[in-house]
Formats: structure tokens, C-alpha cells, sequence
């Protein structure tokens, strides 16, 4: 973590590397899904409404916390510094998680979309079915391709990948400004209102918004880039944050709109790119719809390209912090990048192709809750560290005050109970309990190899650095203010 990879990122790179974590593909291929869910349009822009108010107290508890701690390792550092080695280890391992099933399922996501464009992908060379997902060669061959070219990309460096960043980012937003215009111009409210769209039921939107969270997570990167950015930028990362979470968040809300309100809600659920359907209907141009699928292939190597460099730097933070094998640490001669770290999350990949699309919604769930607690965690330790350590110098203050603290208290328990609560209406389903069970399992297993000649006076060094001059004890959650 830190400038790991040699030029800085500016704040362009900072949004862009947001934005191209967050957008992706789910602007095309998950508004079905979204409309299904929700259980029609009015639910679903509900469901985006809750998404973003929900949402923005941990974006500004992370306001607060990146020029607090203005070093490498983002929520490790917060959890750290707030709950102690197993804290900071719990919230990283999260965020890894979170980002590397982001990355795997955004790999079938974006074989997916070359399967649209030339569907004779799917059907050749068939190996075996997982369920009812057939395994061609084609696909297996394609999805390892792509991976390794986004592990290509990672090792040469934070610039490289920042650029990349930049020229995913740059193609989705034209594209979508572009299709946004020419839907609205023909939107049309009683077909939005068609097969009972008006019609609110809140559980559908609660249903929904356990989906949301997996689709608009991603601003959260901006905290471990700023550690590769200097001066404006680095000062500025809070509102690059904001800015990512309120513009992916409206754009797919605008998208989904648009769909709506030119095809029956009803028409859209179990098609494969719906908004591209939709302005190929109002031009009458087919070569639209291969125009943006091949834009969300290009978002879809942004958010790879994102979520990889976001779950290696992680490791790479636990591993100089001795919260893993310090073996991890260790970085490329040349181009100075964590080499074993991207490639220990990388390897997760290797695994997806051989599963077809059996994990293809589970991936998003067991992400979203990840994500939550990664989130979760963060805010609590802005909270817990405002009273165990109020002379840290907090050059920003986390907006709203106490009302943003009980907000967020709130939205961290609904967003937990939707999630994990049996009978509620985002709960997961006994294969994703499973899956979660088991890479939690995972994260045990690596924590029990961590360095452990390391003490706890030195690890607090290796995170810190001078910056708390020596003043942080042991255990921080347990000390009582001098």
C-alpha cells in the first residue's frame, strides 16, 4: 500500500479509479434483475433513494478518516488504530473479499457480453454444466486471457492502472450521457406506470437495495488510492469519494429509469442488456446494441482493473503490518508493485471459470455483505476513535455531526439485519452462507500464519509510522484519554 507504484495518481485518477470500480457492467446487464427484484420502477428509484441516504454516512465517516490517517492501508488503519490487530485484520480481509469476488464475478460478467456478441462462444467446445450453466472452452480460455492481462497491468504499476482508469471511465460516461439523451427524449409515463409500476411496496425496495450495495460499492477505493496521490489530490480525497457515490449511484438510477420508461418493466426482466435493446428500438439501428456491449466490456475491465488494485493493496497493508505472513510484502524489483499480493488475489479467478455461472448472483450477495461490514467497521472506528482519541488532528470533521453518527448507527443495523436476518428480505440463501462461511474460514486460517515475532509496539509502528509520535497504546480500544 502507499506509493507502491511510482508516479502519483491525480484527482481525475482518484474519481476515475472510483467510478471505474463502480460502474462497470451492472448499468447493462443487471437492470432486469433490478426491475424483477424490486418488483417494478417506483420500487426500484425508492430502493436507489435509500441506496445513496443510506450510504452516505460511511462515505463521510471515510471524509474524516483518510486526512486523519493520511497513510497507506485505508480501513486497516481506521479499524486498527479503534479495535486493535484483530479489528484491523477483520475489516481488511473484508475489503479484500469484496473487491476480489467483485473482480471474479465482473470476469463472467464480461464473458457474458462477449457471449452476446458472438454467441457461438457459449455453444462450442461444451466441457460439462454446473446446474444448468454449460463450461465451454472458449469462455474458460477467454475469462483466464483477460484476468491475466488485468495482472499484467497491476504489476506494472498505480499510474498505469490509474490511466486505464481514466480511459474506461472517460467511455462509459459519454456512452451513458448519450443513451441517457435519447431515451429520455422518448420517455413515456404511462408506459413507466404499465403493469402496476406506480405501485409501492417497501419490500421489494429493501429486497433490492441488498443488490444495490454490491452494484454502487467501489468509492471506497478512493481511501487506499489517496495513499498514492500527493497534494491537491491527496487533500482532496474525501470529495472525490463523494462524488463517485452520488454520480454511479444517480447514473444507474437514470438508467434503469429510462428502461422503464420506454419498454414495459415486465418486457425488460430476463433480457441481457435491456438499455441497449431499448435505444435499439428507438433508432432502429442494430449495431447500437454491439456498440454498448462492447462499452460495458470496456467498464468491465476498469472495474477489474480497479478491484484488483484495491484488494492487493489491502493485502499488501496486512502483510507490511504483520497482520498476515510478512512473505506477502514483498514487491517487484522493477516496477516496484506488490507482485505476491496480486497475484494470491488474482489466483481467485483461476477457480470462477470452471463453475459456469453457477455463483453469478451469489457473488453479488456474499459481496454485499462484505461490504457492509467493511463499511460498518470503518464508521465505528471514526466513532469509537472521537472518543477514545479526540486529540488526533481531524483536519475534517465527518458532516452532519450527531446526527450523521445516529443515522448511521441505524442504517448499519438495517443494512446488517437485511442481509443476515432469515426472514428478512434481502436475506442470503444457504449456498451463499456457505460460500461466506467458507472464505471466513479462509481469512482464519492466513491470520493464524501472520508474523508473530512482530510486537505489538512495532506493528503499531509499521501502521502509524510518527504520525501518533509514539502515543497510541497497545490496545487502543481499552485506554483511557490521558
Amino acid at each position: 500500500m502507499g506509493k507502491t507504484g511510482g508516479k502519483s495518481i491525480s484527482f481525475f485518477g482518484l474519481v476515475a479509479m472510483g467510478i471505474g470500480c463502480m460502474l462497470g457492467t451492472s448499468w447493462l446487464l443487471l437492470t432486469g434483475t433490478w426491475l424483477d427484484t424490486a418488483g417494478g420502477p417506483l420500487n426500484l428509484a425508492v430502493a436507489f433513494i435509500l441506496c445513496i441516504i443510506i450510504e452516505l454516512p460511511f462515505a463521510f465517516a471515510y471524509m474524516e478518516a483518510i486526512p486523519m490517517f493520511p497513510l497507506p492501508g485505508g480501513e486497516v488503519v481506521y479499524s486498527y488504530a479503534a479495535f486493535g490487530p484483530r479489528g484491523g485484520f477483520a475489516v481488511g480481509w473484508a475489503g479484500i473479499l469484496m473487491n476480489t469476488i467483485v473482480f471474479c464475478w465482473v470476469d463472467l460478467a464480461a464473458i457474458s457480453l462477449l457471449d452476446e456478441l458472438f454467441p457461438a462462444l457459449k455453444e462450442t467446445a461444451v466441457l460439462y454444466h454446473v446446474g444448468d450453466f454449460p463450461v465451454t472452452l472458449p469462455n474458460l480460455v477467454l475469462q483466464l486471457l483477460l484476468a491475466g492481462a488485468i495482472l499484467w497491468v497491476q504489476i506494472k504499476g498505480a499510474n498505469v492502472c490509474a490511466s486505464l482508469a481514466k480511459i474506461a471511465t472517460v467511455v462509459l460516461l459519454v456512452m451513458c450521457a448519450i443513451g441517457l439523451a435519447v431515451c429520455f427524449a422518448h420517455f413515456d409515463p404511462a408506459v413507466y406506470a404499465a403493469d402496476g409500476g406506480m405501485e409501492f411496496d417497501f419490500a421489494g425496495s429493501a429486497s433490492l437495495l441488498s443488490l444495490l450495495v454490491f452494484s454502487v460499492a467501489g468509492w471506497e477505493t478512493v481511501s487506499k488510492a489517496a495513499a498514492d496521490a500527493t497534494g491537491p489530490a491527496a487533500r482532496k480525497a474525501g470529495a472525490a469519494l463523494i462524488t463517485c457515490l452520488i454520480l454511479v449511484t444517480g447514473i444507474l438510477c437514470l438508467v434503469s429509469t429510462a428502461v422503464a420508461g420506454c419498454m414495459p418493466w415486465r418486457e425488460a426482466v430476463g433480457r441481457t442488456a435491456p438499455f441497449a435493446d431499448v435505444l435499439v428500438s428507438i433508432t432502429g439501428l442494430p449495431w447500437v446494441r454491439l456498440l454498448f456491449l462492447v462499452t460495458a466490456f470496456v467498464g468491465a475491465v476498469g472495474v477489474m482493473n480497479s478491484t484488483l488494485y484495491s484488494s492487493a493493496q489491502m493485502l499488501y497493508g496486512l502483510s507490511r503490518f504483520a497482520l498476515v505472513s510478512r512473505k506477502f510484502a514483498v514487491l517487484h524489483p522493477k516496477y516496484g508493485t506488490p507482485v505476491r499480493c496480486i497475484c494470491f488475489t488474482a489466483a481467485f479467478v483461476v477457480l470462477t471459470p470452471f463453475t459456469g455461472k453457477l455463483f453469478f448472483i451469489p457473488f453479488i450477495n456474499v459481496a454485499s455483505l462484505t461490504t457492509i461490514v467493511m463499511w460498518v467497521m470503518s464508521f465505528a472506528a471514526v466513532l469509537w476513535l472521537r472518543k477514545t482519541r479526540s486529540n488526533l488532528r481531524r483536519p475534517v470533521s465527518m458532516p452532519g455531526g450527531r446526527v450523521t453518527a445516529v443515522f448511521g448507527v441505524l442504517a448499519s443495523v438495517f443494512l446488517a439485519g437485511n442481509i443476515l436476518l432469515p426472514m428478512s428480505p434481502g436475506a442470503l440463501s444457504g449456498l451463499e452462507y456457505g460460500l461466506a462461511a467458507a472464505l471466513a474460514a479462509l481469512g482464519w486460517v492466513l491470520y493464524q500464519f501472520r508474523d508473530r515475532s512482530v510486537g505489538a509496539g512495532e506493528q503499531e509502528k509499521l501502521i502509524f509510522g510518527d504520525l501518533l509520535a509514539g502515543e497510541l497504546p497497545a490496545t487502543p480500544c481499552k485506554i483511557e484519554e490521558k
